[in-house]
């Protein structure tokens, strides 16, 4: 069934493209789901409220720090299974798809398990640390192959443009039906049940979309030098990729500037709307506002290579106006604080549109990078090592996910509002207990009781604007750092990339000449 099946050339099957494409879909909805808001189930449902505020403080401390811990040792162990998966033995059954199946079976299984726990307060943070550690190992499996097939599939930049374009298309759809859908269960089934229901749904789409990749993918063919290549790679020369190839260098910085921001933002922003628009609006703004979220995205997603194409823009130029139209926008969105919520959301949603819009071309156009990056390190020194490049890819998220999650916990730390969220998980567990699991009932609980403690007219000015700096004013520092970085440090452009290219095509005609002759 998983037999190694592959294909020549750069007409890459149709089978095999739409199939890898759309799978992103599924597999960003369970990743997604999992990022966003099971920091959110543990803090408003798993820890259980705690009457000694004290040991709720000590308790989210230590899952935010198990969870930094662990997002900086995946840092680390992106590499190693990037160096296992070049060096793989199980390449009769294709060097990507073993990786892709295994990885997707453990951390569907993972998924259920870290939002199924059946116990609360230490326990809870004991069981979360060990399943959160084995989610977190399985799913960098299935990523790091994922994510590798993408460059192997064509060496033409404006194919791999296409490519990268679509697969954002079906990425944003399923980060952007996780983001929308939770709230609204949210709030219609209370977190605990909706979040439950949730991960079965998500899980078993990410597993079953996988399963039918591995089965009828075709990988492309590989070159025996690189085979070779890969087959006496040591491990320190996935470190030496980063630091003897200044391209990969300057993509891989740029991948941390720009995964930091992106993610402070989303991350806070689950917290923002109930500190801003009480517990029982604060799903349906949050709705609206990720609609907006999508829209923005996917229309820049769609308009990327029109802006190319069409009116015949460098990635360069669009960079540079992306990067100066982002850092007004979130200084315009931290301002928002200090208007009411809910008159002025239709601003709010303009300047998140704008945000979102030309924040999208940052991720292109660094994906396209880290592409590009590769052929330069063929170019330069005879190996591309696709899986080395994307694991320092992964290395570079996953160190701007750590830094995400402590500034996540600062912002609620100094602006006193985990007590909040305890008190909420509280009158979600004696709901629970009161009405013996009926829904409606709970769900009406919790509303009633949270509405008390939550929006602008019970949360002190000076607390959100605390917590608004985290939500915009940081991302945006590292947003346009990003940008900055990118303009001062990477060199190819589209006319190198193409030269390049053509360089390695005349290399290797050259050496299957020799190879003829002798």
């Amino acid at each position: 069934m998983f037999r190694n099946k592959t294909f020549e050339g750069d007409n890459i099957p149709k089978a095999t493209k739409w199939l890898y494409l759309s799978s992103a879909m599924f597999r960003d909805l369970a990743y997604q789901f999992v990022s966003m808001f099971l920091l959110m189930f543990a803090q408003y449902c798993g820890l259980g409220g705690e009457s000694d505020y004290s040991q709720y403080l000590a308790m989210y401390g230590v899952i935010s720090l198990v969870i930094i811990i662990l997002r900086l040792w995946d840092g680390i162990n992106d590499p190693v299974m990037g160096f296992i998966l070049e060096k793989s033995k199980l390449r009769k059954f294709g060097k990507y798809r073993p990786w892709i199946f295994i990885g997707a079976v453990g951390s569907s299984i993972m998924t259920i398990l870290m939002f199924w726990l059946p116990v609360h307060g230490w326990a809870y943070v004991a069981c979360f640390a060990i399943f959160y550690f084995f989610w977190d190992m399985t799913y960098t499996m299935n990523d790091i192959a994922y994510w590798s097939v993408l460059p192997s599939l064509s060496h033409h930049e404006k194919v791999r443009s296409q490519l990268t374009t679509i697969i954002s298309i079906f990425v944003s759809i399923g980060a952007f039906t996780a983001g929308g859908l939770v709230p609204i269960l949210s709030s219609a089934l209370g977190y605990t049940v909706s979040y439950r229901l949730f991960s079965l749904i998500a899980s078993v789409l990410y597993l079953v979309s996988q399963v039918v990749l591995c089965i009828f993918m075709k990988e492309r063919k590989e070159d025996k030098e690189q085979v070779e290549a890969s087959e006496n790679m040591k491990l320190r020369e996935i470190f030496t990729v980063l630091g003897k190839n200044d391209q990969v260098r300057s993509s891989i910085i740029a991948v941390l500037l720009y995964y930091t921001g992106s993610s402070i933002l989303v991350t806070l922003g689950l917290n923002y709307f109930y500190f801003n628009f009480g517990y029982s609006d604060a799903g349906t703004y949050q709705f609206y506002f990720t609609i907006v979220y999508a829209a923005a995205t996917l229309l820049a997603q769609f308009s990327f290579q029109f802006i190319l194409n069409k009116l015949k823009w460098s990635m360069k130029k669009l960079l540079t106006i992306s990067g100066i139209v982002v850092g007004i926008g979130y200084l315009g969105l931290f301002f928002y604080v200090f208007l009411d919520p809910f008159t002025f959301f239709p601003l709010m949603a303009v300047l998140g549109f704008i945000v979102f819009y030309f924040q999208t071309f940052f991720q292109l156009i660094i994906y396209i990078n880290i592409q590009d990056s590769i052929e330069y390190n063929e170019y330069k020194f005879g190996e591309r090592r696709e899986s080395a490049v994307f694991s320092l890819r992964a290395l570079a998220a996953k160190l701007g996910s750590s830094i995400q999650q402590g500034v996540l916990y600062l912002a609620l730390l100094i602006g006193g509002l985990l007590a909040i969220s305890n008190s909420i998980s509280g009158f979600e567990q004696e709901a629970i207990v009161k009405f013996d699991g009926d829904v409606a009932q709970i769900s009406e609980y919790v509303k009633t009781n949270a509405d008390a403690i939550t929006g602008i007219a019970n949360v002190e000015l000076w607390q959100r604007v605390v917590y608004q700096i985290g939500f915009t004013i940081v991302p945006m520092i590292f947003m346009v750092g990003c940008f900055i970085f990118l303009g001062l440090t990477f060199r190819i452009d589209e006319h190198s990339h193409e030269k390049m290219v053509k360089e390695i095509a005349e290399r290797k005609k050259e050496a299957n000449v020799e190879r003829v002759e002798n």
